[in-house]
C-alpha cells in the first residue's frame, strides 16, 4: 500500500509547472520519457545515443 501512494503521487502534478511528455529521438527513434516546461522549450540529450534535441512544450 504504501509503495502505490508513492507511486500515485509522483505522477501527479509536483506544482512547478512541468509535466512528463514521450518523444522519439530524431536520430536513433526510440521514445523517451521526458520532462518538459510548461511553457518555451528545452533541450534534452536521448539516453541512448546521446543526441541533444530540443523539445517544446506544445
Amino acid at each position: 500500500m504504501e509503495r502505490n501512494r508513492k507511486s500515485s503521487s509522483a505522477s501527479k502534478s509536483d506544482g512547478s509547472g512541468r509535466h512528463m511528455r514521450e518523444v522519439a529521438c530524431p536520430t536513433c527513434t526510440v521514445h523517451l520519457q521526458v520532462q518538459v516546461p510548461a511553457s518555451g522549450s528545452e533541450t534534452i540529450e536521448c539516453g541512448m545515443c546521446q543526441h541533444p534535441f530540443l523539445v517544446s512544450a506544445h
